[in-house]
């Protein structure tokens, strides 16, 4: 199919003063399933609460049974369209379940099960008061649509290629795939979205984005958006842009999604470095419940000995000064500034940036998780709190990890101590220059 060819409709056919606007929404398929719909409006919306609520047929998309297949579609954040131009737009919505016999009278609708938003909204309101602030890292690997096999790699390259050649890479035949990622940098920012840079990564065809500094809620609407325009994107140019967290095997690090994370407590002057310390123990106790929720198929990146692979178990906590082999990386800064932010290097690059923003929050300042049911549980299931589905999803993880020839056996988690020695107890009145995830 010529792309051209629609591009040049697009651009000499008028919509007679029609809008469009592209309705997006998250499925459960998988940890980056959006699905999106084109509604015309007779205006151009000035916010979100002008957008219409509108439905779809969840049995299509596998969440409802063909007996009641309606699910509706909340509109949650407003943005011009970079793809179509002009006045048309997009909008980020939420999944709620139709209204049943015992809902009327009601003008409230229940979450769908397969909506992590929801949750995690309810999580950021009870958490406001600490101000988190979230920033990703994400990384995707550019495939050739009939191989799958990454663009600018040596042809069934079964080891992988160097990434001394690749990271930052300038230059034709090294920055392999430079057009699109600038395409879709420059899409994200016409849109609106918070981003703070791209890089070539680690091997060829490889590259990373990062979206942020964002507070609360934002992070996931953002990041959710910014894969949408990825996605967009791919099909002009041609390609796959996958999400996979090792979409072909072999001795490289994979994609990964790394969320940098702050609260008004770890920012504070003379006490932000003990709070972190605090949030590096809870953490450490919740690793596993963590590991369940963090990516479909997240083991494979701790496959091979690339140099900014995870090293060690998946089940392993470990904390590390700027290291990119750490569940948990430290910035410098923070030991030098007493406070700051600290790195979750353990998300895949798949992950719900919903249910990790959610997750970090709940476990480093202690609020309960909220009543909902998870991706990992059927619509027909009844509620039961996350809690309860990450435990049973312990088990997944674990066949996960049996499933890989060079699975490390278990090793003790580094001492709950962590780098407390590297730090002493003594205010220093050190200048904080970024304190905030960026």
């Amino acid at each position: 199919m010529d792309v051209s060819i629609g591009a040049l409709y697009r651009k000499s056919l008028s919509t007679r003063g029609k809008v469009l606007c592209d309705y997006l929404w998250c499925t459960p398929n998988s940890g980056s399933d959006l699905r999106s719909a084109t509604k015309v409006l007779n205006f151009k919306p000035g916010s979100v609460a002008e957008v219409p609520l509108w439905t779809y047929d969840g049995a299509a998309t596998g969440q409802e049974s063909a007996s009641c297949s309606v699910v509706y579609l909340k509109p949650r954040s407003l943005h011009p369209d970079p793809i179509r131009g002009g006045d048309h737009v997009l909008v980020l919505c939420d999944t709620y379940q139709a209204p049943s016999a015992e809902d009327v009278g009601s003008s409230e609708l229940a979450p769908h099960p397969s909506n992590n938003r929801a949750p995690c909204e309810r999580v950021m309101k009870a958490a406001a008061q600490s101000q988190p602030v979230f920033s990703c890292q994400q990384q995707y690997t550019l495939l050739d649509p009939q191989s799958h096999y990454p663009v600018g790699w040596p042809e069934r390259a079964g080891e992988g290629v160097s990434c001394s050649q690749s990271y930052g890479a300038v230059g034709s035949g090294t920055a392999v795939g430079r057009e699109f990622a600038e395409t879709h940098v420059r899409a994200c920012l016409h849109a609106g979205l918070r981003m703070a840079g791209s890089v070539a990564d680690s091997v060829p065809g490889q590259w990373s984005y990062t979206v942020g500094p964002c507070r609360g809620i934002e992070l996931g609407d953002h990041l959710w958006l910014s894969r949408y325009l990825l996605l967009r994107s791919s099909e002009q140019f041609r390609v796959i842009a996958s999400t996979d967290p090792k979409p072909v095997p072999g001795d490289w690090s994979g994609n990964g999604a790394p969320v940098k994370f702050s609260t008004r407590e770890t920012r504070e002057e003379g006490k932000g470095w003990f709070v972190i310390q605090e949030h590096l123990r809870r953490l450490q106790q919740a690793h596993v419940q963590h590991i369940v929720a963090y990516g479909v198929g997240n083991a494979k990146r701790w496959t091979g000995q690339a140099q900014s692979q995870p090293s060690g178990s998946l089940l392993d906590f470990t904390v590390g000064m700027e290291s990119r082999k750490a569940s948990i990386s430290i910035p410098h800064s923070v030991l030098l500034n007493k406070r700051g932010w600290y790195e979750d290097r353990r998300p895949a690059s798949n992950m719900d940036p919903y249910l990790v923003t959610m997750l970090l929050t709940c476990t480093a300042l202690q609020l309960p998780l909220p009543v909902h049911a998870s991706p990992l549980a059927s619509s027909s299931q009844s509620h039961q709190t996350l809690s309860e589905t990450i435990s049973r999803g312990s088990s997944l993880i674990l066949d996960e990890i049996a499933d890989l020839d060079s699975f490390a056996p278990d090793t003790p988690p580094q001492n709950a101590g962590f780098l407390a020695a590297e730090c002493s107890s003594e205010n220093d009145p050190h200048t904080a220059t970024s304190c905030m995830c960026h």
